[in-house]
């Protein structure tokens, strides 16, 4: 399992598929409600979030969609755990993922505080100093702007025009000032 969860918080129930309307439920092994983290469950207190919820989804081939359905029909906080080796939250409108062997290490002093440690591990942030809605907005503009560079040099290679070509390279420099500046805050 990718997170140890105490033996006061382990639910382990399986949760049938037809409480969700799945376009394809055949691409569903299993749902299983691994652990509840709340205060009664791991005596942590609970400010803005009451609990954290543990899923694990088997699927046969990966498809977000279905974790999107579960998000909309369970309205807390998710943690899911899809075929073992991948994490999911939902958070600020976006869907964080890590895939990899990492345990994913339960820390905090309230259920805000781990739900916000997931994150972070689940990004590979090391830096608890600043808030973290300011740290996944600067990754999120960081994607944004490696992405814009890339499209315009995609859009260099195709075009023939001399002029054209050097209003892009411009338009790339732009941006690669951007990037450099918010990388070195």
């Amino acid at each position: 399992m990718m997170v140890d969860i105490p033996k006061q918080a382990v639910v382990n129930r399986i949760i049938p598929k037809d409480r969700f309307n799945f376009e394809d439920a055949k691409k569903i092994e299993r749902i299983r409600w691994v652990g509840k983290l709340a205060p009664n469950t791991i005596n942590l207190p609970a400010n803005k979030i009451q609990e954290i919820e543990i899923f694990s989804v088997d699927m046969i081939d990966f498809d977000l969609n279905v974790i999107k359905e579960i998000v909309t029909k369970i309205p807390q906080e998710i943690l899911f755990i899809v075929n073992g080796e991948l994490g999911i939250m939902y958070y600020l409108d976006q869907f964080i993922s890590k895939k990899g062997a990492d345990k994913l290490q339960l820390n905090g002093l309230s259920i805000d505080d781990v739900r916000d440690n997931f994150i972070r591990q689940l990004l590979d942030i090391t830096d608890i100093s600043k808030p973290l809605k300011q740290q996944v907005e600067k990754i999120q503009l960081l994607h944004e702007l490696e992405s814009e560079i890339d499209r315009i040099n995609n859009q260099i290679k195709r075009t023939v025009q001399i002029n054209k070509k050097q209003l892009l390279a411009r338009e790339r420099y732009a941006l690669e000032q951007r990037l450099a500046k918010v990388k070195g805050e």
